[in-house]
């Protein structure tokens, strides 16, 4: 009877201890920040070759994201503009890293700091160098809080990282990623963009002369100089030159407009372009982010609208 009366007592407590431990030791885990082994995951490395110093660099993913955001976004722009960049920049990075994306002429690498291949990346003593001391210590602290507050944080789309393209000034509108390369992605759709236009791109003009075009289209003779067709952004889809149809992105990249945005008008033999924008217009427009942040939406309002049906997910 006493040894029945015992074993009671021994799965009392034990069962009694296994309850404190649910109650008060598990909470306790997370009240002190303390990671359980399952959610545990380390910040990736990427592998980072720098162009100006033909060397492969090394770093954590959060490490290369601050260079990034350096050299992406203006470090004047309102906190939320640069936490949606860190977001962005480090998305862009990580699908890179899970995709296994190499830079052509350096497989060795996930991604370089040549921003035509990509995005832009800059060093810590290159920021020294352009800012000064004092304003580079400032600057660095804004950009640092800004990774800090989104740290681990990419979007995704049915559970994948997004191709998270961005660019400088949309003009007004953002474009359908299919009408600038070949790809339609759901998450990359055209969106009204009121919020830039303080940018000092948001309208510019290009002049060329008829000699200067000529050889610059690669075609003998004006003949007519016109846009034929338009997307529905306001994009230029084709336009006529020298009896030979270009596509607006041929046309920009030939003449080196800001962007696929623009009328044409020939006068006095000269061409000129009225230009609305900079930059591809797919995806996030960085000084639309900014307008946005200015009007009081934070980093997650901004990436949801540019990016539509996106989530956001805490990596580590």
């Amino acid at each position: 009877m006493r040894r029945r009366t015992r074993r009671k007592r021994l799965v009392l407590l034990k069962w009694m201890t296994a309850m404190v431990l649910l109650l008060i030791g598990i909470p306790l885990l997370f009240v002190y920040g303390i990671k359980l082994p399952w959610k545990a995951r380390q910040v990736p490395i990427i592998n980072l070759w720098d162009v100006q110093n033909s060397q492969l660099l090394t770093m954590t993913l959060e490490e290369y994201v601050k260079g990034v955001v350096a050299a992406e976004m203006p470090v004047h722009f309102h906190l939320e503009a640069l936490k949606a960049q860190a977001v962005v920049a480090r998305t862009y990075a990580y699908q890179r890293i899970v995709n296994n994306v190499r830079v052509p002429d350096h497989p060795e690498a996930h991604l370089s700091t040549d921003y035509s291949t990509g995005q832009a990346w800059i060093s810590s003593d290159e920021l020294k160098a352009r800012w000064g001391l004092m304003d580079y210590l400032i600057n660095w602290k804004k950009i640092s809080k800004a990774v800090a507050q989104t740290q681990g944080i990419i979007a995704t789309h049915q559970g994948k990282p997004i191709l998270a393209v961005y660019h400088s000034t949309s003009g007004g509108r953002t474009e359908n990623s299919e009408h600038y390369w070949s790809e339609a992605l759901p998450y990359l759709r055209s969106v009204a963009d009121p919020y830039g236009n303080h940018s000092p791109y948001y309208y510019t003009t290009a002049v060329f002369s008829a000699t200067e075009f000529l050889k610059l289209m690669e075609v003998s003779s004006l003949g007519k100089v016109q846009v034929l067709e338009r997307y529905p952004s306001g994009r230029v889809k084709t336009m006529e030159a020298g009896n030979k149809w270009f596509s607006g992105r041929d046309v920009r990249q030939r003449l080196g407009l800001r962007s696929t945005w623009f009328t044409v008008n020939v006068s006095d033999d000269q061409i000129q372009f009225a230009v609305w924008g900079y930059g591809h217009g797919v995806g996030m427009s960085q000084y639309g982010a900014d307008g946005m942040a200015q009007a009081g939406y934070d980093y997650r309002q901004i990436l949801q609208y540019y990016y539509q049906g996106i989530s956001l997910e805490k990596l580590y």
